[in-house]
């Protein structure tokens, strides 16, 4: 029973602190999940990033901020660079790591989807998604419990502007504008104001107060992962740090 309730206590800390909700939120040990999802999440990516036969700069540096996100402790972000290796290499079969972290998290489940969707910023970070690696989410995506449409729901909402793409990266930068409820000409102060304003709205101790339903509950993580989307982008674009 204390092992449930401490796995429990981890999902609940890491969901909320990968999907902006409480950043800062204090994550207990979370035994075998915990494991599962370090493997598989930095095996995945360093599977990713080396696709095309070099790992870029853009590529660690990413890395590195979900290991902040996640809350890592430096010999668990030690364990993460060791998994992202691993990962690089041709001969590690990552799909196993995907597997066993499904029959813990739960398929379809909200951290699942973040998961799929990190994997999925992940590649976009090169600019466009190379066949190799859309073939590889894919398949990600089908052993969490996702079909096609929802994997490729997922690419639309996760696809960054390519810097050679400029009007599709005006428009990407006014729809994080607009998500934040913000003009373009707002103050850089205006922007964490805005960000904490809007994230308040969708923190879980609330939306559990308020009786939500599973599938309301769902609809709002997804919001709240659009909104910290939107704030990085912004602060990225005004070189603001978050």
């Amino acid at each position: 029973m204390l092992a449930l309730l401490l796995n429990r206590g981890y999902k609940r800390a890491i969901i909320s602190r990968l999907n902006g909700t409480n950043p800062h939120a204090s994550v207990p040990h979370g035994g075998r999940t915990q494991q599962l999802l370090l493997m598989a999440m930095f095996a995945v990516m360093g599977k990713i990033a080396k696709m095309d036969g070099r790992v870029t700069t853009n590529e660690v540096k990413y890395a590195s901020t979900i290991m902040q996100l996640m809350g890592l402790s430096a010999v668990e972000r030690q364990q993460a660079i060791n998994y992202f290796d691993q990962g690089k290499q041709a001969n590690t079969d990552v799909m196993s790591c995907v597997r066993d972290l499904a029959g813990a998290i739960g398929g379809n489940s909200a951290l699942a989807d973040l998961f799929l969707k990190i994997q999925i910023r992940h590649a976009f970070v090169k600019g466009e998604l190379r066949l190799k690696e859309k073939v590889l989410l894919r398949d990600v995506a089908e052993t969490l419990g996702f079909d096609k449409s929802a994997f490729l729901a997922f690419c639309n909402e996760m696809q960054a502007p390519s810097d050679t793409k400029q009007s599709k990266a005006r428009n990407f930068l006014h729809n994080a504008y607009k998500v934040l409820q913000l003009e373009p000409g707002a103050e850089d102060g205006e922007i964490r104001r805005a960000y904490l304003r809007m994230m308040s709205r969708y923190h879980p101790d609330k939306l559990v107060r308020d009786n939500l339903s599973e599938e309301s509950l769902k609809q709002a993580q997804e919001k709240s992962m659009a909104i910290r989307t939107a704030y990085e982008t912004v602060c990225g674009y005004r070189k603001i740090r978050t």
